[in-house]
């Protein structure tokens, strides 16, 4: 299937699993372990239907939001995803087709400043739409100039990503014999070669432009023509650093722009974000990444929610895979929401193509969804307009009784 022709995430999916080697698909489908949390994050939708409206004046929809001083014209974006030009049927584009998308469509991507792409050569390109993300690292000076960048390429908003303070544990790596970091253990070689073969166009994408890409945002902080291997290394001697609420309050005195800190689930600890100057907090799990034992970031939505009030600025990352799972977020409390591994998959289906249809098709399926639950403008959707299961049986059970 042709990424253009595909109907729904779950058809980019596919074609993106079949053109990916194993070591790289399942690492997407598993994260850090079996794949349980990534299952988790997404079936945690299924718990909630609409409470739907029928006598509705739904000529007019709106779907456009006020984030940041900033109208944009839906209630999501791409979220930041490391290493994007692996995936990317045309490697060395993957950040900047996105971001070419986000500044047509008119809605935020957040560029990772693990990208292909530097910082410098994607804000060129959409300044207005593309947030920064930033992992801190152990050597101050380098976080501090990956700062100073995003500013002095006129970024307005910081992601600060929180919730990785060791690095990460992948069984795909361990399973398959390559890493992100050190590459493949070429003493498996045949597993490697087999795997390779099976998926030639990938195979052959990634030789044409000169094997593993290098984190553009990266390249200066080592010798002048260093190889993606080598960038890999550097990451491994000062990625992560475990962070403390000194080292956000420091990152809020040096940021003159807004801040987000993503990767906050405890109540307690968005409340803390919000007393030192976070901006807003994204719940999230890391995509499902860090470990199998988590709950899925929306079902700590509506407990963050409570706990931070209703004017606090709270976005949703984690499990969104149709338009009706953003109208289901807004309803539980998230003011706008952010999704990876379905831009992943549109890049590693169509390119530039693939990462429009992943627009288009959750642009399309929200409007669908609010008309058909009588919602003419999404800003005004709460709990009220949904139900979970318990509600939904202890409904039955009463008019039964």
């Amino acid at each position: 299937m042709n990424a253009k022709w595909a109907a729904n995430i779950e058809d980019l999916r596919r074609i993106a699993i079949s053109y990916l080697p194993l070591f790289l698909s399942e690492f997407v489908e598993t994260g850090g372990g079996s794949g349980l949390c990534i299952r988790r994050n997404i079936e945690a939708f299924d718990r909630y239907s609409f409470l739907t409206r029928s006598i509705v004046d739904v000529s007019t929809l709106s779907s456009d939001t006020k984030i940041f001083g900033h109208r944009y014209a839906k209630p999501f974006g791409f979220s930041a995803v490391a290493n994007l030009g692996l995936f990317c049927r045309t490697p060395g584009q993957a950040d900047l087709f996105l971001a070419e998308t986000a500044k047509r469509e008119n809605v935020p991507y957040i560029l990772s400043n693990h990208s292909t792409n530097s910082i410098e050569e994607v804000a060129r390109i959409a300044p207005d739409h593309v947030w920064a993300q930033l992992y801190p690292v152990t050597e101050d000076r380098i976080t501090d100039s990956l700062i100073g960048r995003a500013r002095d390429a006129g970024l307005k908003v910081l992601v600060l990503t929180v919730d990785f303070p060791i690095a990460n544990r992948s069984e795909t790596a361990r399973r398959r014999g390559v890493s992100y970091a050190t590459g493949a253990d070429w003493s498996r070689w045949p597993s490697i070669l087999a795997d390779l073969l099976r998926h030639p166009r990938w195979t052959m994408n990634y030789l044409r432009s000169g094997g593993m890409p290098r984190m553009g945002s990266f390249v200066e902080y080592l010798p002048k023509g260093s190889s993606g291997v080598a960038l890999g290394e550097l990451l491994c001697r000062i990625w992560p650093k475990n962070l403390s609420w000194g080292d956000i309050e420091r990152i809020r005195k040096s940021w003159p722009g807004r801040l987000v800190l993503k990767g906050l689930c405890d109540p307690d600890e968005v409340i803390r974000a919000r007393a030192v100057g976070a901006d807003a907090v994204t719940v999230s799990n890391h995509g499902g990444n860090k470990l199998d034992c988590l709950p899925a970031s929306l079902d700590l939505l509506a407990m963050v929610r409570a706990a931070v009030g209703p004017t606090f600025p709270l976005f949703l990352d984690g499990g969104i895979r149709r338009g009706s799972d953003i109208l289901t977020a807004l309803a539980l409390g998230a003011d706008f929401c952010f999704m990876g591994r379905p831009a992943l998959y549109g890049l590693a289906a169509g390119g530039r193509v693939g990462a429009q249809r992943v627009f288009d098709i959750l642009s399309d399926e929200l409007r669908y969804t609010q008309a058909m639950v009588g919602c003419p403008d999404c800003k005004s959707i709460d709990r009220n307009a949904i139900m979970d299961r318990e509600q939904i049986r202890s409904g039955i059970q009463d008019s039964s009784s």
